[in-house]
Parts: C-alpha cells; structure tokens; sequence
C-alpha cells in the first residue's frame, strides 16, 4: 500500500489520494507487508499503518477477539474472512497469532472461509518460498492450522507476480512438491475442466486454493515454476472474487481488462476428496534469453526538480579525494561547468569529455536544488540515460547504485557494462533519509566498464512525486 517506507505521506500520496474515488465506495481491509513494517510494528500496533486503518480488536465485526489490530477476522455475508500479520509476528504454532487462529476457526459460522495475509507460503515469483524464512514459516506452520480448520482461499502478495494453485492440501514441507498434496489437478474453470467442488460446510483438510496476487504495480518477477501452481501469469492486474450462495467465482483481469485466468469451487452435498499420487505439473520454467524487461516508470504525478540539459558542476577523468564531492557544503568551484548531456567526445552530447588512453573514463557531477516540504516527500527519481553504470548520492547519502559492484570512486569495482539503452526510470528509494528543507545536492559518479572499449555517458531529470 504505501511504497516504500509505509511512512504517512505515503499512505497519502500512494494509496489514500490514488484510490480516492473507489475508497468513498467500497471498505478496505488492509493487512500490514513489508514496507509498512519499515516504520510500523505489530507487536506494539504503533506506527503508520496503524493511524491509517481501525480494524476490529474485539470481534466487532463477527470472529473472535484478537486484543490487537496485528490480526483479526471479520464476517461479511456468508464468508469468514481472517487477516494475519506474517511479517514481524511469532508464526509458531505456540504463538498468540497461531493460537488466536486455532480458536477462532473453531468458533467459525459462515459457507466460506478466506484468509488473506502479505507472505505468500507458496511462491517461484519474485520472491522463493522454499528460500526465504517469512514465507517458509508461514507455510510450515500456519497452513497446517488453516487448513485443518477448513479455509477454502488463501490470499497473499508480496511476491511480484500472479501464481494460483490447484486444490491442494498438507503441502507444508520444504522444498515444496505436488505428488500426494493435490485433491483436484484441474483447471477450476467452469468451462475447462469444471469447478473444485468441495462438501457443503467447513470442513478440515478438503482443499485449499492459494492465489498469489502480487503483480498491482510494482515491478514484476519469476524465478521458477512452484509444482502445485495450476496458473503462473507475468503480468500487472487484479483479483476479483465473487461468492454467489454455494459458488465462489474468482478472476484474475489484467491492466487491459483482459481476463486471463477464471476459477471457481462449488461447496455442495458431500464430496469424497483423494490426494493424486501423481498430479499434473506445470512445465519447468526455463528463464528467456534475454529475460523480458519490466522497467519501473516515473510516477505519473511529478514536478521537475533538476531539468534536463540543466548546468553542473563536473569532474573528469580525475577522482577528487574523500566522499566530501557528494555534500551539500563541498567547495565545487574549481570543477568545470557544463550541460547535460555529457559524453565522450564523438559529437552526441551537449557537453564533451576527452577519452584519454590508457585511462577508464569517469565523470563526477553535482547539481542543486530546492525542496520545500522535505518531510513530506514521498519519492524522488531520475529519468536517466546512462553508460555505463553510476550512483547517485542526495546530500552525502548513497541513494542508488547501478552496475557499480563495490565500493566507489577510484576503487569502483566489478563494473558491469548496461545491457540496454536509452532512458529509463530510477527510484532514489533512501533519498527520503537525508532530504532537508531548502538547498539540497544531488552528486553522480558515472563509470565506464573499461579503458580499451570506452563506453561513458550520461543525461538525466530529476523527478519528485507531486
């Protein structure tokens, strides 16, 4: 919800002021991820996240009292809905949040039952769930409980990318496998292989449907194909859900409206459920070659800080000493004057830089600017055409670093020569740290990746979003 820091201002800009109009419509229950665990805790419910949301602590809403806004659960129609907080909470079955789940699913009243929460416990996206600890846990010891108490959806993000399983059951071991642990292989679509159909109630162990949806807007990824995922999309869109009586219907819609996958599950009558010793699988992913691109894009409400073809300092083919070059009070007027764009001189750039033999090509560069509410900004970014690697630094604070391995200045090293070409759009995701009222610097060390075959340009805006 609010990239990156889950600071207020992002709360604001990104999803308060985004989603205005479809907000004043409908409710949002939210649950806390990552980024708004940068400044929010769940174990002390201070922070952020926390002034944005009032959530039910004492089972306002149906479901049984949590004491805290970290979990809860709440009834909407014939559907149990419950809310877990898988980042900064104990996951173990001994624990107050696996404990309150227990308890509260026994107590449980509804058709339907669905559980939603940031880690996803099944996952090859841009995140590994047989890797990374949030996610494993979440699948070792949650998914037993949840599906013992017979949740029929299981909804996560996280991971930037859309995945949904099979109707699958007792997959808690690392790393994960499909043999035994699918009740249903098909497709779930009413018009492919028919719907999963489950018995009518709440019933333990009778299958669970993992949908992760976490490819809204950020950039998107996939590292490999999960043995229990029926469909692995790599695309921007939407899930929507809909629950008609005895008939959940849920459909992933990309950015165009395009629909491109559709599931349901029928709950009717008794229905007798056996693993399949040996289930379909998905094909082994084999990553392209070259791997698609996603690039990031600049927010689409911005104001210009530093033009481009504006006047800088710069430094070439020289290293000046210390890191002091990239602070705001650093004397730079014995360094050249010169405007964007700057290149070795082969006649494509405003400003020319003498290649010297022998010598890696490098230029620093330091240009001011002004900003008024330094608190209140939500993200700063270039719009940038570069070779072949650089970072930047706002104040004297590190704020991005492209192709450059290690270290910095005269000892950058492990340069990587950039793949593509042309302008592309980069987040100064740590520029927030050291932002301050007024007069602020922004400094780039630009290198090329070598001296035989020099490569070394740079053209660059910075942005601010409005």
């Amino acid at each position: 919800m609010a990239y990156g820091t889950g600071r207020d201002m992002e709360f604001q800009s990104r999803f308060f002021e985004s989603y205005d109009r479809t907000l004043r419509r409908f409710v949002c229950w939210p649950t806390m991820g990552n980024h708004e665990g940068h400044t929010s805790r769940g174990t002390t419910g201070i922070g952020p996240y926390y002034d944005a949301y009032i959530v039910p602590t004492r089972g306002e809403a149906g479901g049984l009292a949590s004491g805290t806004e970290a979990y809860c659960s709440f009834d909407h129609a014939n559907i149990h809905f419950i809310c877990l907080d898988s980042h900064d909470l104990d996951r173990k079955p001994g624990g107050a949040m696996a404990k309150w789940l227990k308890a509260d699913l026994e107590s449980a009243n509804a058709d339907w039952v669905i559980a939603f929460w940031h880690h996803p416990p099944y996952t090859k996206g841009s995140h590994d769930s047989d890797k990374e600890k949030d996610l494993t846990e979440m699948r070792q010891y949650i998914m037993p409980i949840i599906e013992s108490g017979g949740v029929d959806l299981v909804l996560t993000g996280h991971s930037h990318i859309y995945e949904r399983s099979m109707l699958i059951d007792g997959a808690y071991a690392t790393p994960t496998v499909a043999e035994n642990l699918a009740l249903d292989d098909g497709d779930g679509d009413p018009q492919g292989d028919g719907p999963y159909r489950k018995s009518e109630g709440i019933h333990p162990h009778e299958g669970t449907v993992q949908v992760v949806a976490g490819h809204g807007g950020a950039n998107l990824g996939r590292n490999g194909t999960l043995p229990l995922m029926k469909k692995t999309i790599v695309e921007h869109g939407s899930v929507l859900v809909d629950v008609y009586g005895d008939t959940l219907a849920a459909t992933m819609a990309n950015r165009n409206g395009q629909t491109r996958d559709l599931f349901s599950i029928v709950k009717r009558g008794q229905v007798e459920l056996q693993p399949l010793a040996l289930p379909w699988q998905p094909p082994e992913y084999k990553k392209p070659d070259p791997a698609p691109k996603h690039p990031a894009m600049p927010p689409v409400d911005h104001r210009v800080l530093i033009p481009k073809n504006a006047q800088w300092r710069y430094l070439a083919n020289r290293h000046p000493q210390w890191q002091t070059w990239t602070r705001l009070r650093f004397d730079d007027s014995n360094w050249a004057t010169g405007a964007g764009s700057f290149g070795l001189g082969r006649g494509e750039s405003r400003t020319e830089i003498a290649a010297l033999p022998g010598r890696r090509p490098v230029i620093y560069l330091r240009k001011e600017f002004e900003v008024g509410q330094a608190d209140k900004v939500t993200e700063l970014g270039l719009e940038i055409n570069y070779l072949d690697a650089f970072i930047a630094y706002v104040n004297g604070g590190e704020a991005a670093r492209v192709g450059v391995g290690r270290t910095s200045g005269r000892n950058a090293q492990k340069i990587k020569a950039r793949e593509d070409r042309g302008f592309t759009y980069v987040a100064l995701s740590d520029a927030y740290k050291y932002l301050r009222d007024g007069r602020n610097v922004l400094a780039l060390e630009v290198h090329s990746v070598n001296d035989e075959h020099p490569s070394l340009a740079v053209d660059l805006s910075l942005l601010l979003e409005d």
